[in-house]
């Protein structure tokens, strides 16, 4: 690889280290333009328990109108780790861990935390000179936890409400078709990136 193509390779991946950025700032910001900008508008999004649809209707999610994310889900926060990217052309994959962490109150006015964390799996590809998200599976490393933020809470963590979707529970056969990780080979990166 000769200076240019270097320097191209890595403008390439600092556009997608600054989309990262710009979907994190966007869910948390509840900014649907900000995350619109990260996919193609033809693009997929598998985010799992129930939520896969395309990359612009995930950012549609984030709407404050009663359309979007529960509206009890009052304060979101994404921290993004660190980012493998491999780009080959117009082409680019990604691995890039998080933890998001989201607040919200109960009927009863309670206010709960809910914690997750994973790996965004990204395919990417440069249209009109601009790397967008083609296609995202959300690969959840860890299972989702909600704690009270109050303290005295009467229960264990299964009693609470989870409020994920929209919903209080969250359909069987939607649980079972989320992307999980393993630490061996049959982790869903594997599939994006091959085997060393």
């Amino acid at each position: 690889m000769d200076a240019q193509q270097a320097l191209s390779h890595l403008i390439a991946k600092q556009q997608i280290v600054e989309a990262m950025a710009r979907y994190a700032r966007g869910i948390d910001r509840r900014d649907e333009a900000l995350v619109r900008s990260v996919y193609h508008e033809d693009s997929v999004d598998n985010h799992g328990f129930g939520n896969d649809s395309t990359g612009w209707g995930l950012a549609a999610k984030v709407r404050t109108d009663g359309t979007g994310f529960p509206v009890e889900w009052y304060s979101t926060t994404h921290m993004l780790g660190q980012h493998l990217i491999e780009v080959d052309g117009d082409q680019a994959v990604s691995e890039v861990y998080f933890e998001s962490v989201s607040r919200l109150r109960d009927p009863d006015g309670r206010e709960w935390r809910i914690t997750c964390s994973g790996r965004y799996l990204d395919r990417w590809s440069r249209r009109n000179g601009e790397f967008r998200i083609s296609e995202r599976t959300v690969v959840y490393d860890g299972e989702v936890h909600t704690e009270p933020v109050l303290a005295n809470w009467p229960g264990p963590d299964h009693a609470v409400p989870k409020g994920i979707w929209g919903g209080p529970t969250i359909p069987e056969d939607a649980v079972a078709r989320t992307a999980r990780g393993t630490a061996g080979e049959d982790d869903p990166s594997y599939r994006l990136f091959g085997r060393a």
